[in-house]
């Protein structure tokens, strides 16, 4: 399991939030609502999808580089070169 889906499941799960819910959560958020077995497989071995990430920032209070540490290194490197 990835750092970034143990994070994202350790949150879920510490506010007891079924899968659904956060689904429900996303949906809310303007996007569309994913499967609940898309959702676990993101907190399993699935990267978050780029697209998803702002929401899951909103709703989760976790800041996206500790959602997806990947992006935020490129981020950094795409900042510095500007």
């Amino acid at each position: 399991m990835s750092e970034e889906t143990t994070t994202l499941r350790n949150w879920r799960t510490g506010l007891g939030y079924s899968l659904e819910h956060v689904c429900d959560l996303i949906k809310d958020h303007g996007l569309p609502r994913p499967s609940e077995a898309k959702l676990s497989r993101i907190e399993r071995d699935q990267d978050i999808p780029p697209e998803m990430l702002p929401a899951l920032e909103s709703i989760t209070g976790l800041p996206a580089s500790a959602l997806r540490p990947d992006l935020a290194k490129l981020f950094l490197k795409e900042a510095a070169a500007q």
